[in-house]
């Protein structure tokens, strides 16, 4: 919000003070001494209208849409004649869905003021609600014109873009977006969803530059840049020689390994950077990196001192292994020479030294160092920096995760035995395990709703500082989303698996988030707890429970009235390909063991190649847990459209829509049944799910309330 026209505050110059501390406070986000030192003006300068349309300012980001416009209606009935007073109110209007009322009060703002940038931007939302995406774009270029590198409109202008399908200009306005501000997580994190649908046919050493960066950054999941980054790896000079590695026998690989024609892999600042915070998902790197790693083994064996050369990229390589779960086939004779390993390793850790650094690293690229039964011997030795993050996220992390498991609260019982089931799958492979957190919106509760449910025309929702509940919490990824995405929000996780508990509870404590609660409890059994919520998130969970609508049943009465619960349920025809998968899975007899899923994963190829290379474009068919949860899972239950209506309304809930990853898909069913303005027909949503059939492939997600 920037501060009033000069002229609009010279008749109250003593307050000049007070406005500039309440302004201050409102940017800050301290909207409650914003409105007191607001009020304090008011009641001595009744009528002036910057301090009335600080209470809209106040208003509007507090979520209480009728008091703002109602309030900015005030301010420009006592001075017309400034462009912000305008710009507020169509923000509320927007918000409310009047988006007739918010183009008129841009258009009145844009005539006040036609060089005012922020009502360029905020009229390309309104276009895009209107799903008007290319007067949006005029309307976006139009006010480049008078600022041609406002972060903003190039921010918005990208969107819209995305919205239109030109990923070339879609990249084009977020890059020049970033580079203007490149901390800004909202660019960032659009940025990276988009650099998702941009191919590319050769390197782009410019476009790397700028994605190195962002590996690691918070909220940017390293899927995103996949393309990017493995694209450069792919054209690599040095690791375009190991193409062929995998057919190469171990002990020749050893050799090569040693002599001097061996890339520089140490060297790579991409692949290290890649292996450390990413994932390896092309097969041929997959492929490549297997067979270094059975390569390493027998040159340490053979020659250990060798390995000193390869240290740096090994303990790169046993992050990214270690992140994916040893998600890759070994051999027998792997095996013994590990075992070997492991003798010489547990020798040294018992006369008191510090085994080899390369011993370690390759060990970690096999096993999890933290699973030895001398980890708490070998993490009470001296490391090296240069295995710092080994050490880490090897040893520390998970010793640290053992120790807040058996400290959990327990709210419920755990007695169904379904659920005790699933509890142990997720014991032996938390899901996911992930190193950087998705951030939220830090809006109220009302915008992110609104925002999730476009066609809807919701009551306001004033609830300032919501207690949320999300309902099979896993690893912690969906709280800490949840714990940042409401703002002031205080967040209970549940969820069955201690070990998946420990691990969200470490991140959440590590990185600073101190308004989420971790608790073990079956959902079969919550509705027994005192708290209630002003909503409720439950995203793939409750299809893995034994009867998903007692489970619903009992978070249902968890639901204030009033108010609004996010569930995410497994479509029958988006997961065909799962099926499928199950189908193979039960006719050759692969057991739901760590062995029995990596030996399924690489036989895929040869039973169904078509099946294969349509599921490892899922990103979870490159982790071992993600896997496992996707095609092995002890528990699941499958929907069409048409039965969650009354999986729904049996619970004493209200269907509101379902939340769409694309925008376009939204445009697309309400050109399709123009009969359905609010896109609430479950009938024609299981229509349009068979001529779209990829449309719900990971989850029906979607919104319910609870009818006061």
């Amino acid at each position: 919000m920037p501060l009033p026209s000069p002229d609009a505050i010279a008749a109250q110059a003593h307050l000049l003070p007070l406005l500039r501390a309440a302004l201050k406070a409102a940017n800050a986000q301290r909207f409650d001494e914003a409105e007191r030192l607001t009020q304090a003006i008011l009641q001595q300068a009744p009528a002036m209208a910057d301090a009335v349309h600080m209470l809209a300012y106040i208003a509007l980001h507090r979520g209480d849409l009728t008091r703002a416009e109602d309030l900015a209606q005030q301010a420009i009935t006592l001075d017309f004649h400034f462009e912000n007073y305008h710009l507020t109110l169509a923000q509320a209007q927007l918000g409310r869905g009047d988006v007739a009322g918010a183009k008129a009060s841009c258009g009145a703002a844009l005539g006040l003021n036609p060089a005012h940038v922020d009502t360029y931007a905020l009229l390309a939302k309104v276009f895009m609600a209107e799903q008007d995406a290319e007067s949006a774009r005029a309307v976006l270029y139009q006010g480049l014109t008078y600022e041609a590198e406002n972060p903003e409109l190039l921010f918005t202008l990208g969107y819209v873009e995305m919205e239109r399908g030109d990923i070339t200009a879609t990249m084009a306005a977020l890059g020049k977006a970033l580079d203007l501000r490149p901390d800004d997580q909202r660019i960032r994190l659009i940025y990276a969803r988009a650099l998702r649908r941009y191919k590319l046919k050769q390197p782009d050493p410019a476009l790397l530059e700028r994605v190195l960066p962002l590996l690691g950054a918070p909220g940017i999941s390293p899927r995103d840049l996949a393309g990017v980054v493995e694209n450069a790896l792919r054209f690599d000079i040095g690791i375009r020689t190991l193409k062929k590695a995998a057919e190469v026998p171990p002990e020749k690989l050893a050799a090569f390994m040693f002599s001097p024609a061996f890339p520089a892999l140490g060297e790579n600042r991409t692949l290290l950077a890649w292996l450390r915070h990413g994932i390896v998902g092309l097969a041929v790197l997959e492929s490549i990196f297997t067979a270094l790693r059975r390569g390493a083994l027998w040159l340490v064996i053979g020659k250990p001192l060798a390995l000193e050369t390869h240290e740096i990229w090994l303990e790169a390589l046993a992050q990214r292994n270690f992140h994916a779960d040893y998600l890759d086939p070994e051999t027998a004779e792997e095996r013994e020479r590990l075992a070997l390993l492991d003798q010489q390793i547990a020798a040294a850790i018992a006369a008191g030294s510090l085994p080899p650094p390369g011993h370690l690293a390759i060990y970690a690229c096999y096993r999890p160092l933290y699973r030895r039964a001398d980890a708490a011997a070998l993490a009470a030795l001296r490391w090296p920096a240069a295995l710092r993050d080994l050490r880490r996220r090897q040893l520390d992390e998970p010793l640290r995760e053992q120790a807040i498991a058996a400290a959990l609260p327990a709210l419920t019982p755990i007695e169904d035995a379904t659920s005790r089931h699933v509890r142990e799958m997720y014991e032996e492979s938390p899901f996911p395990r992930w190193s950087q957190p998705l951030l939220g919106a830090d809006a109220t509760m009302g915008q992110v709703v609104r925002s999730s449910l476009p066609r809807q025309r919701l009551p306001d929702i004033t609830v300032a500082a919501p207690q949320v509940l999300v309902a099979g919490c896993g690893t912690g990824l969906h709280a800490i989303l949840a714990a940042t995405n409401y703002r002031d929000a205080q967040v209970l996780a549940l969820d069955l698996s201690r070990a998946s508990l420990a691990y969200g509870k470490r991140q959440a404590e590590e990185l600073g988030f101190n308004n989420i609660t971790f608790a073990q409890a079956d959902i079969l059994q919550v509705g027994a707890l005192p708290q209630r919520f002003d909503l409720i998130e439950s995203f793939g969970v409750l299809h893995h429970l034994r009867d998903p609508a007692a489970g619903l049943a009992q978070l249902a009465q968890l639901l204030k009235p009033g108010g609004y619960m996010m569930l995410g349920l497994y479509s029958e025809v988006g997961r065909r390909d799962v099926v499928a998968a199950r189908h193979l899975i039960a006719e050759h007899g692969y057991r739901d063991t760590p062995d029995d899923i990596r030996r399924f994963r690489a036989d895929l190829p040869r039973l169904d190649a078509a099946l294969e290379a349509r599921l490892r474009r899922s990103s979870a068919f490159l982790s071992l847990p993600d896997f496992r949860d996707l095609v092995f899972h002890r528990q699941e239950h499958r929907y069409f459209p048409e039965q969650l209506g009354p999986l729904v309304a049996n619970a004493g809930l209200r269907f509101l829509g379902f939340e769409l990853s694309e925008s376009a898909h939204l445009r697309s069913y309400c050109a399709a049944y123009p009969d359905d303005p609010q896109a609430v027909n479950l009938a024609h949503w299981a229509e349009f799910e068979r001529q779209n059939p990829d449309l719900f492939a990971n989850c029906f997600r979607f919104w319910v309330d609870k009818p006061v």
